[in-house]
């Protein structure tokens, strides 16, 4: 199963929805076809009907493609140095998701890395030109619902992994640990 936030995500999820584009097409093709023939060549039957419908799918799956189309998977160079980077910081619990893309009412954001735990949000924004301070303001105001974490969005790889080195533990309940990391995996396309 793809899990959200795991290495080359969106890769395989690009994979995986240009397949299922793919298919979609080709099924709704099928069963207009298959009406066709057993209704001697009259496009007036249920199979035209059931053709039509897989639009709805098809356009779910392509919307998907297409706001992860611009995006790009992380190196395996860069997810492990992160990787070994996290495991340094000795802090226990946290976790590290890669490739986020993740949608707002407003925007498409792409982080790179984020660090989750001890009470901390750190993360990596993905592509320049993004606007830094409306993420950090999302990010924010989001994760503060679910519990008293502190937020930090960089833009640079070294600061990030300065960050996540002197991380140190921030006191929060388990339940809103809990919450924090389902509410960020919860942004994730």
């Amino acid at each position: 199963m793809l899990e959200k936030g795991s290495f080359e995500y969106i890769k395989k999820k690009k994979k995986r929805k240009i397949i299922m584009v793919v298919a979609i097409i080709v099924i709704a093709a099928a069963i207009f076809g298959i009406g066709l023939l057993l209704n001697k060549m009259s496009r007036a039957n249920i199979f035209t009907v059931l053709a039509i419908l897989c639009v709805l799918p098809w356009a779910k799956q392509l919307v998907a493609l297409i706001v992860l189309f611009p995006y790009h998977s992380v190196s395996r160079e860069r997810y492990d140095k992160a990787r070994k980077c996290l495991e340094n910081s000795g802090v226990q619990g946290a976790k590290l998701y890669t490739d986020l893309v993740i949608t707002s009412p407003d925007k498409v954001m792409n982080l790179d890395f984020a660090v989750i735990g001890a009470g901390h949000v750190i993360a990596l924004i993905g592509r320049d030109g993004q606007d830094v301070s409306y993420i950090r303001e999302y990010l924010t105001n989001g994760v503060h619902q679910w519990g008293d974490f502190q937020v930090q969005i960089v833009t640079s790889e070294k600061l990030f992994f300065k960050e996540v080195e002197r991380m140190q533990e921030h006191e929060v309940t388990a339940e809103e640990a809990e919450n924090v990391d389902s509410y960020i995996r919860s942004l994730i396309v």
